[in-house]
């Protein structure tokens, strides 16, 4: 009896121990400087030898040059940087209104105007690991029809799933909820969640694997998808299965979505197993390999990456283009969560890669880039249970590449 009830108190004091290391926040703070501390070097990023730097036939590419008195490489520019909202929580996107006023979604299921304070919680928003509030787009016909868009996860008869609404926001205000799509498979990790209308008109959706990899080799799901609807749900017809939402299949956490400036291309970032995250071209109806191959295996029957980290985790999330007349290049901004940065990807203005290089490595975790006006923004997530925040943490950080002479 006695080994009994000793027994019971150990049990009794590890499970105390546990529930209180995790509420004081010492089980994140031990995560954050092991687990998902960066591991990247600059020597990591691939070299010239590199199969990205080639062409179809195997041959290097000629490197950029500018051109005398026409325009300029991106690589001779410096940045100003001014922080623009600090003290929020895990912001997950960020949108500009057409009157210039920022919006950003809060995972914990907020929506906020900044500088103005909440505007609105989504109470039906089930905040558990990485799912929660998580993307935000305005409607291309916004100013008309006032369309708000959310993705974010919920819980239904104890299961994780992601829905898209829109919402009316007028006086500040956001209206009833319609539902543009739900029962996107989700859990606590892999819920992708970004959303963005394209150059069509069209609403693109990245959704995750929800840790169930083989879902993203069902096109009959919709995990581990780039997803294609009309503004109002509908299916486009010219969508490359029919009567279906799926775009691209075979993702495993695509969390950035960016149109190529020049060619109106769809790009895409993901996450991978153990490194290996990717940045990828995306085409209709493209097999993008998971869980069948990683971005380091070649095989016919799937798309290639663009680029493939092999050497460290860059953990990419939102991801915007930079377009500027005066500059040869298009260059892709990729927020870096376990890196730690923010990844420019120089194209040409045909579309093909030419080079990468690690910027803004002092700020922790970046969630999201987005373009607006001439600058960048970002959103660091320093609070997510990953990072290890700073007191201001987490902020919006304007970045506006300047020129230089």
């Amino acid at each position: 009896m006695k080994k009994k009830r000793t027994a019971l108190w150990i049990v009794l004091v590890i499970a105390v121990t546990g529930i209180l290391l995790w509420q004081t926040g010492a089980v994140n703070y031990f995560l954050a400087r092991t687990i998902f501390a960066p591991d990247f070097e600059e020597e990591l990023l691939p070299g010239e030898d590199s199969t990205a730097h080639r062409d179809e036939e195997g041959d290097e590419k000629e490197p950029v040059r500018e051109e005398e008195g026409e325009r300029h490489s991106i690589e001779n520019i410096d940045y100003e940087i001014e922080v623009v909202a600090e003290n929020l929580e895990i912001p997950w996107e960020i949108v500009h209104l057409p009157d210039g006023r920022i919006l950003v979604t809060e995972r914990p299921g907020r929506v906020k105007i900044l500088d103005e304070g909440e505007i609105a919680t989504i109470h039906s928003v089930e905040h558990a690991g990485e799912g929660g509030l998580l993307g935000m787009a305005l409607s291309p016909t916004f100013e008309e029809d006032a369309y708000l868009y959310l993705y974010y996860t919920y819980r239904e008869d104890g299961d994780f799933y992601n829905r898209v609404a829109r919402y009316t926001f007028e006086e500040d205000q956001i209206g009833e909820e319609e539902v543009v799509i739900e029962g996107i498979p989700g859990g606590r990790i892999h819920n992708g969640g970004r959303i963005k209308f394209g150059p069509d008109e069209m609403l693109y959706i990245a959704t995750g694997d929800a840790a169930d990899p083989e879902l993203a080799q069902n096109v009959d799901s919709l995990a581990g998808m780039i997803l294609r609807l009309h503004p109002d749900g509908g299916i486009p017809e010219d969508n490359p299965f029919d009567q279906s939402p799926v775009y691209a299949y075979g993702i495993r956490n695509p969390q950035g979505l960016a149109w190529h400036p020049g060619t109106e291309e769809l790009f895409s970032s993901g996450h991978g197993p153990t490194r290996l995250d990717v940045i990828n071209h995306i085409h209709p109806g493209g097999n993008y390999g998971w869980p069948e191959i990683t971005c380091d295996e070649e095989d016919s029957d799937f798309e290639e990456a663009v680029v493939c980290y092999t050497e460290f985790t860059l953990a990419p999330s939102g991801m915007d283009f930079y377009h500027h007349e005066d500059l040869v290049e298009e260059s892709l901004y990729v927020a870096g969560l376990r890196g730690n940065m923010v990844m420019r990807i120089d194209f040409n203005r045909e579309g093909e890669f030419l080079r990468q290089e690690a910027l803004f490595q002092d700020y922790g975790r970046i969630r999201t880039v987005v373009y607006h006006e001439g600058s960048l923004y970002i959103a660091t997530n320093n609070r997510d249970g990953r990072g290890v925040p700073a007191s201001e943490d987490d902020r919006i950080i304007r970045i506006t590449p300047i020129l230089l002479e």
